[in-house]
């Protein structure tokens, strides 16, 4: 490899895959200068045509050369799209952006002289996607972790990976187990007072909507991100359609002693409620990126819908139930 750009719009996702391909780099050559650097705090691009001050190969590990689309940094820009017309074949320079708009024809360069990866999070229906991300992250830490726990962990963190990484790094610490299940998930969640995602869900599978409200209310209070308690809120939901189904333990991510009581949760969902519910998730999310009201109102309104039982298609009224 000469030349390589990641590009991405999540940092946690950007900074594990840069250090993914610069290990394999290393692994390939033990003498490998690896250098990293901000690109907006560079006046000019270190010197990559000569070789290392002890004759191996150099690394540059650039990050944020999506700042470099301005003014004040164009000499910087210029001189790297020109260093990108011809690479020195003896140094590998790696290229790390947060978005790509304002730096089109760098990165289109850096494509043409190497190779372009794209990192990006898992889907909202990309179950297996997720799982992997939360494994690895297990994994990393030289950590085995079952199912459940991984179940576990999509359910506190929800779809932040920066979160998800935080929660497993916590528990990590905090238990010696040879392999965590979500025993060891719950109680370390549970001991540092952030199960309350868990209860907002807990209460809107009850179909107790004051319930729901008084627990969003100790969730937005702890600190608990909006869109963490619509990830945990999307997860359960799923789990609750899979059980609906008739999945076993492994595809709800549970031990086999909770499924029963997964299936009896999710049979208090009138017929299509359900898929109305995880609809009415999509929309949760969208509202909370591009609503005026307040992001506690947005909430507040998704969390009594969801929690309030009702014949999907007939008008809707929480009064009358």
């Amino acid at each position: 490899m000469s030349v390589l750009v990641i590009a991405g719009d999540d940092d946690l996702l950007l900074e594990r895959e840069t250090e993914r391909r610069v290990a394999a780099l290393v692994a390939a050559d033990s003498g490998l200068d690896v250098r990293r650097a901000e690109a907006p705090e560079l006046d000019r691009l270190p010197d990559l045509r000569t070789g290392s001050l002890f004759g191996g190969r150099t690394c540059l590990v650039l990050r944020g050369i999506e700042r470099l689309g301005g003014d004040a940094n164009r000499p910087l820009r210029e001189e790297l799209e020109g260093y990108l017309e011809a690479p020195s074949p003896d140094a590998d320079l790696v290229l790390v952006a947060r978005g790509t708009n304002t730096v089109q024809r760098l990165v289109r360069l850096a494509k043409e002289a190497g190779e372009r990866v794209d990192v990006k999070r898992p889907a909202d229906w990309d179950d297996a996607g997720w799982d992997r991300l939360v494994g690895d992250e297990f994994r990393r830490l030289g950590r085995k972790a079952d199912a459940t726990a991984i179940a576990a962990v999509r359910l506190h963190a929800g779809s932040e990976p920066g979160t998800i990484a935080s929660q497993v790094a916590t528990v990590c610490a905090a238990s010696s187990a040879k392999v965590l299940t979500a025993d060891e998930v719950d109680a370390v969640v549970e001991g540092i007072g952030q199960r309350s995602a868990f209860d907002v869900a807990d209460a809107i599978t009850a179909r107790d909507p004051g319930a729901a409200l008084v627990a969003l209310s100790g969730a937005l209070g702890a600190g608990e991100a909006p869109l963490r308690i619509v990830g945990a809120l999307t997860y359960r939901f799923r789990q609750l359609l899979l059980a609906r189904s008739g999945a076993d333990a492994r595809t709800l991510g549970v031990p086999p002693t909770r499924v029963a009581t997964v299936r009896r949760e999710a049979e208090r969902f009138t017929p299509g409620e359900l898929a109305w519910c995880h609809d009415r998730l999509a929309t949760l999310d969208l509202e909370l990126k591009g609503s005026d009201l307040p992001d506690e109102v947005v909430l507040e309104i998704g969390v009594v819908e969801l929690a309030t039982s009702r014949s999907v298609g007939a008008p809707f009224n929480p009064l009358v139930h």
